[in-house]
């Protein structure tokens, strides 16, 4: 009788297995022995205290009868109103009204189809929004209550474009328009709800990623080891070399050899999982102290994962795809400990008055102030942009579209400081690139008199805070507080130099005066601007100087400003889109190509005055050649597409 040597289930697989639930278990119940069936009771019981059958439990234990009773002081449950519902109504209800004004309307019946799909759209919208911004700390809703903003905006902006061009119907399409920045706002002040509603205090601390995304990530650190130290039980190949194996033994002897024997632990399941899930567990408490709690310890926790990522980089020979995806995995789950940015929403949502002490013992910081300075100017531009749209004539209209082209754009630089979280990083830098095209509005000539002094035809009121919001754009800096900011500058000045020197030796004019500006001290309060207006001096001299002799552009410099002007070009190309939806809309004889060629002309002199150069066309997605494809071009010649293939068979019956 022959027997079969195969098992249903290996030893090895159950080993895994109750390595799997074992881990489950420490991680759920929070027990230290998962073997041990008292901690795993106690562990139990403690978990369901609440369920009437963990109480009838208790009590049998204590030799009562087994009653499933309810409990006699029910637990109280506190009722939050929902932030802004009084308001969100009412926006509501306005937004339904002028939808509904503007369907009926006879003046604009020729698109009618085209506004009952806005009113679909845009109730889609909102119904997203708030589900979304009504569970603001969760990172994902935060995400989508940001785009269903963005996208109110965009209809406003839209009905504004229109109304502009459609006289007859130009208060009726601006009230639509008011009714979603209404909507719009008090997405952010929701989300600003949400926040402060778990009651932060001074906290900064703000997941970045979902709970199920920290457990996914989490696994796949686990799985990464175990590939790494070979416990998968997959035997390699007859033609695989074993370089997980290899990497984890020269990896063990590093950690040895250089005095770092604390991180050999991470090479070790059951205590690499234990770490993991304790912070795991701390980061899906969405409770005030658990977040506060979860941002003052996870930088001490993860700074071993850190340093090990750091060691073993470069420290193995051959480098190893198992190492690599192991520290890629360490990496990865680190960095969901980062903190997002968001925590700013609260300074919109809570009066000033609450930030004393309430919110913190700090107080407001420089950006703090900044986007509270920038939501009450807002309101004031509206106002004044509105006053100066019923006022206007109907030749003023190109200058009242670059007016609601500035409002949207102002939207944009405080949904970015919303989303920041340092003085002047990244996300602050790109809201300056908004700064930039005030300037360009205010010296657009829709917007001067004609005549040699070229007055503004715009109130005082409205340019003063205009110029207002572009400096707090664009704020003063102080180089000693910002070094990544005084490496800019210092970089600037150094390509300054170089190309000021050379156009002397060359006996090329100089009006920029760059040797002089690159080489004199700096001020030590710079802004954006000044290092903006220094760039576009080093482009238009490198433009006299022979191709040859160009000193080589500073990458860092380029993307410090990169940000800026790659923020002006999105605009730029969200323009040229919208040109043909915005034509179905208007009639032919409202000249709307006249406001779109001018909106077009601002974004690109904005992009000028940072760069000193128009728009690069952007680079198409590019996909490597197969194998297969390479060979023939190193062979024969042959193009990606094909073109110059030999034919083989005709090939074969020439030689033959």
């Amino acid at each position: 009788m022959a027997h079969s040597n195969t098992l249903p289930i290996s030893t090895a697989q159950g080993g895994q297995d109750r390595l799997v639930l074992d881990n489950l278990i420490r991680r759920e119940l929070k027990v230290g022995d998962p073997s041990d069936p008292a901690q795993v009771a106690q562990a139990l019981l403690t978990r369901y205290s609440a369920d009437p059958r963990a109480q009838a439990i208790g009590q049998e234990s204590r030799g009562l009868p087994f009653l499933q009773a309810a409990s006699s002081a029910p637990p109280v449950v506190q009722m939050l109103t929902a932030a802004g519902g009084a308001e969100w109504q009412q926006a509501l209800d306005d937004i339904n009204q002028d939808l509904q004004h503007l369907s009926t309307s006879a003046l604009v019946k020729d698109v009618a189809p085209e506004i009952r799909g806005w009113g679909q759209a845009i109730r889609t919208t909102l119904s997203e929004g708030y589900d979304a911004a009504r569970f603001g700390l969760d990172p994902r809703n935060r995400d989508k209550g940001f785009a269903m903003r963005r996208q109110l905006n965009d209809y406003a902006r839209l009905a504004r474009l229109v109304g502009a061009h459609t006289p007859a119907m130009l208060t009726d399409f601006r009230k639509l328009a008011q009714s979603l920045d209404e909507a719009a706002n008090l997405l952010l002040v929701i989300m600003g709800e949400a926040l402060a509603n778990v009651g932060f205090g001074g906290g900064r601390y703000i997941p970045q990623v979902a709970y199920a995304d920290l457990q996914t990530r989490r696994d796949a650190v686990i799985y990464a080891l175990r590939n790494l130290v070979g416990s998968t039980q997959q035997a390699y190949g007859p033609d695989e070399w074993p370089r997980g194996l290899d990497a984890y033994r020269q990896l063990n002897d590093l950690l040895e050899a250089q005095g770092q024997n604390d991180l050999r632990s991470l090479l070790i399941e059951t205590e690499l999982a234990r770490t993991m899930d304790e912070l795991v567990r701390r980061g899906g408490d969405n409770t005030a102290d658990g977040l506060r709690s979860v941002g003052s310890t996870s930088l001490l926790t993860l700074e071993r994962f850190r340093r090990l990522v750091a060691v073993s980089r470069r420290g193995i020979s051959p480098e190893s795809p198992a190492l690599y995806a192991y520290l890629e995995a360490l990496q990865l789950f680190a960095s969901a400990f980062d903190s997002a940015g968001g925590f700013r929403l609260m300074k919109i949502a809570r009066p000033p008055l609450l930030f004393y002490g309430l919110y913190g013992s700090t107080g407001l910081d420089d950006a703090d102030r900044r986007i509270v300075d920038l939501a009450t100017r807002r309101g004031l531009v509206a106002d004044a942009i509105d006053c100066f749209a019923s006022s206007c004539c109907q030749g003023n209209r190109t200058c009242l579209v670059l007016l609601d082209k500035l409002l949207y754009d102002i939207d944009r630089a405080i949904d970015l400081y919303g989303l920041g979280f340092a003085n002047f990083g990244s996300t602050e830098r790109r809201a300056s690139a908004y700064a930039f095209m005030i300037d360009q509005v205010l010296l657009a000539a829709p917007c001067r008199a004609p005549g040699a002094n070229q007055p503004s035809l715009l109130p005082a009121e409205l340019v003063t805070q205009l110029n207002a919001i572009a400096d707090e754009l664009r704020p003063d800096l102080t180089l000693a507080n910002d070094p990544v900011f005084a490496d800019a500058v210092a970089r600037a000045q150094r390509l300054a130099a170089q190309l000021g020197t050379l156009m002397q030796a060359r006996g090329i004019a100089d009006p920029d005066q760059l040797r002089l500006r690159g080489t004199a001290a700096p001020p030590q309060v710079w802004d954006i601007e000044d290092l903006a207006e220094l760039n576009t001096a080093i482009y238009r001299g490198s433009a006299v100087v022979p191709p040859g002799l160009v000193p080589d552009s500073d990458l860092q410099l380029d993307a410090y400003l990169g940000v800026i002007e790659q923020e002006l070009c999105l605009q730029l190309d969200m323009e040229r889109n919208w040109s043909q939806l915005v034509h179905s809309m208007v009639a032919n004889c409202a000249q709307i190509d006249v406001s779109l060629s001018q909106l077009q002309a601002v974004v690109q002199a904005a992009v000028r005055s940072v760069a000193g150069h128009d728009c690069r066309s952007g680079a198409a997605i590019n996909l490597p050649p197969t194998l297969e494809t390479s060979l023939d071009s190193l062979v024969d010649s042959v193009e990606r597409t094909g073109l110059g293939r030999p034919h083989r068979t005709l090939s074969w019956q020439r030689r033959t």
